[in-house]
């Protein structure tokens, strides 16, 4: 206790005061960066998030553009079914047709020689679907 009573006798009132205003300035020096760090912490945070928040609108924008894609190929495949299906509608009446004009269904044990030609109305129907194949 000597010494720090001979230091406080050697330094004086105002040694101390200047030593306590040295203190203050020093931690209210440090409590502003702290506070600046803080603040670019949150700046930085927010950048990211910005940044977050674009990438995530334009995935967004991706994900729609493949959806529409996707609905158009659906559209052309339906399309297309639409199509085939009634093309073999109307395979299926040409045989028909051809059926009752002769009164027999085919015959497998006649032999190939029996047979005559195709048809013209299977013929266009079995050529629509043919050209209808991409």
């Amino acid at each position: 206790m000597t010494i720090a009573l001979t230091i406080l006798k050697a330094i004086g009132w105002r040694g101390l005061v200047l030593i306590g205003a040295l203190a203050a300035l020093i931690a209210w020096h440090l409590h502003g960066i702290s506070a600046a760090k803080e603040s670019g912490r949150v700046e930085v945070r927010q950048q990211w998030a910005e940044a977050q928040r674009r990438a995530d609108l334009k995935q967004i924008a991706k994900v729609e553009a493949q959806q529409k894609q996707i609905n158009a190929a659906d559209a052309a495949l339906v399309t297309t079914i639409a199509a085939h299906v009634g093309q073999v509608a109307g395979l299926e009446a040409a045989l028909a047709d051809e059926r009752k004009r002769k009164n027999a269904k085919p015959n497998a044990a006649a032999g190939v020689a029996a047979c005559g030609p195709i048809p013209d109305g299977v013929r266009n129907a079995l050529n629509a679907i043919g050209a209808a194949k991409p």
